[in-house]
């Protein structure tokens, strides 16, 4: 608002006719001045907020990152360790059990596998949202 602007609202507002070098003026270039700064101040502080988000989502994307690859290498060596296990039962109980206990034991260690990956998948999702 210029000074013209601001002479008009007072006077029909308030009913009061002043000049343009009153000093009253002196308390609008004040504000002006102090809501200046106070904005600078802001932006300067919202793009400090955003770069230090930015840099808290890069290493949280590292840390998911980080613990995809451990589980992947957790998961490598537990479907390793099943499929020797299912072998090795496969080769003991071979003569003694019949194709469907070994074929049920296979499945409830593929089930269990899946449900490690759906969880870990789940996991990743939620983090990432």
């Amino acid at each position: 608002m210029d000074k013209k602007e601001i002479l008009e609202e007072i006077a029909k507002r308030h009913h009061i006719i002043l000049d343009s070098n009153d000093p009253i003026f002196a308390v609008v270039t004040a504000n002006e001045l102090i809501f200046n700064d106070f904005l600078s101040k802001a932006d300067k502080l919202f793009i400090k907020h955003k770069m230090d988000l930015e840099s808290y989502k890069v290493a949280i994307l590292k840390e998911l990152k980080d613990y995809s690859r451990d589980n992947h290498e957790l998961l490598k060596t537990l479907l390793r360790n099943e499929t020797d296990l299912s072998n090795q039962i496969k080769k003991e109980d071979n003569s003694s059990t019949s194709s469907s206990s070994l074929n049920i034991k296979k499945y409830i260690a593929w089930f269990i596998l899946g449900q490690v990956v759906f969880l870990f998948l789940g996991l990743i999702i939620g983090l990432l949202i």
